[in-house]
């Protein structure tokens, strides 16, 4: 029945699919009640259209699903997150023009390296199971490993207030535009953990522990979708060939079956857990066979541009309200004031 004070409440189920449920950010009270009451839940066509699908949220469930390419084939739902191979400037960073959905966050402008950071990538699959997949494989794309950040930084003059995603990193894709404002973002919100990490700035290990705790935090691309090969099972619900899952990246991020306290913003957090929770790794880029092409492009840039932000003698301050992204899909900011201090 209708209220007088406006429409009626949108369900937590309902909300996966409402991009006006993320207006204000990733809903994570929602989630948190999804994954301990229904994990696999019905998510309806939201207002993209898009076809409805199994929200898949826990870590373990959206970890096994991303493993198995044989029983989850990636969609392509025509969203573009990469740059045009024919932008100026931008030919040697392999980056392709494809749909996000397209082979799990490949070519989104983030690269899977192969490497072993501190999340955990590139360990081998656990024994006796023999239908996961490895994490990662070499890449062997062109990649631009030292980024200029320090110049974009400069596009941020002294006393005065400017839009970091229209005005700094405007030349950047989106996605990984959205990756480096979420990495600011959190410093932004933390200023305490912003002000130690500038005193220990010289810690190599605490810095590659930071980026992956900024890409846990904040992940940037919300959900991938999937399309069930074969009848098989998920969270205890069964699914049927042909049905779609949204894979909830997001929500594994936050499953405090995993990581603890998932809603603090804490830099050291891949150290600790590394030798405490066996260095599980955030699923940010997804995992296995087909994960993200743009991993190890995305780690450079937000390592460099952490570097840069640590090393300039003016602190990055709010400059205003953030605008975020109206979507359901990916985690960015319409406009992100930002001002030097100092």
């Amino acid at each position: 029945m209708p209220r007088r004070g406006g429409a009626l409440p949108v369900s937590d189920a309902a909300a996966l699919g409402c991009a006006d449920a993320f207006a204000r950010g990733v809903p994570h009270d929602r989630l948190d009640r999804l994954r301990s009451r229904t994990p696999v839940v019905w998510q309806d066509a939201g207002a993209a259209e898009r076809p409805g699908a199994w929200a898949v949220l826990r870590y373990a469930d959206v970890h096994h699903a991303l493993t198995r390419p044989q029983l989850f084939l990636p969609e392509d739902d025509g969203v573009l997150h990469g740059p045009r191979t024919d932008r100026p400037g931008l030919e040697h960073t392999g980056f392709e023009r494809t749909g996000l959905e397209h082979t799990s966050l490949e070519h989104t402008g983030l690269e899977h390296s192969g490497v072993e950071h501190p999340s955990g990538a590139g360990r081998p699959p656990e024994r006796g199971d023999p239908d996961a997949i490895p994490d990662d494989e070499p890449s062997r794309a062109p990649i631009d490993m030292d980024p200029p950040m320090a110049a974009m930084l400069d596009r941020i003059p002294s006393g005065e207030t400017v839009d970091f995603v229209r005005q700094v990193a405007h030349e950047l894709p989106e996605t990984l535009r959205n990756t480096l404002a979420g990495g600011l973002h959190a410093l932004l919100r933390h200023p305490d953990q912003y002000a130690r990490l500038r005193a220990e700035r010289r810690d190599e290990r605490l810095i590659d522990s930071t980026v992956e705790e900024m890409l846990r935090w904040w992940t940037p691309v919300l959900q991938v979708r999937r399309r069930v090969r074969r009848a098989t099972r998920v969270g205890g619900v069964p699914l049927l060939p042909g049905e779609r899952v949204a894979l909830w990246l997001v929500s594994a991020n936050h499953d405090a079956e995993v990581f603890r306290e998932p809603g603090r913003f804490v830099p050291e957090r891949f150290l600790a857990e590394r030798s405490a929770q066996g260095g599980r790794p955030h699923l940010c880029f997804g995992t296995g066979r087909r994960a993200c092409l743009g991993a190890r492009l995305a780690r450079a840039h937000l390592r460099a541009f952490l570097v840069a932000l640590l090393e300039r003698p003016a602190l990055a301050q709010t400059g205003g309200e953030p605008v975020m992204s109206r979507s359901s899909a990916r985690h960015g900011f319409e406009r992100l004031p930002v001002r030097w201090n100092g």
